[in-house]
């Protein structure tokens, strides 16, 4: 069952949700990669509400490349990520990168 289109300007490379996370780790978030390298945040029970439209999401920037503020770059240069606790974790071509999770 589909409940909702979202619109980037770069497409989703991957996602993640933390809510299987057992322990501290626990929390209602929806991670979401682009290929540009930019990575989303939004709370999963908003997300996957059909009651909550697109605008009213609280989406936002987990994590942005420091250089890089042009969001319709294609590089492709992330592979990947995971999340757990309050630590992202980035890999792709230049290596392995961590950042902390920003509170909302």
């Amino acid at each position: 069952k589909k409940i909702r289109t979202l619109e980037f300007k770069s497409p989703v490379k991957q996602v993640m949700s933390c809510r299987h996370h057992e322990g501290d780790a626990e929390t209602d978030k929806i991670y979401i990669l682009l290929w540009n390298g930019m990575l989303y945040k939004c709370t999963g029970a908003m997300l996957m509400d059909p009651e909550v439209a697109n605008d009213a999401l609280d989406l936002k920037v987990a994590v942005m490349e420091e250089d890089d503020e042009d969001e319709d770059d294609d590089k492709g240069e992330y592979k990947g990520f995971c999340v757990f606790g309050k630590k992202i974790c980035i890999y792709g071509n230049d290596g392995l990168f961590t950042a902390d999770v920003k509170d909302d």
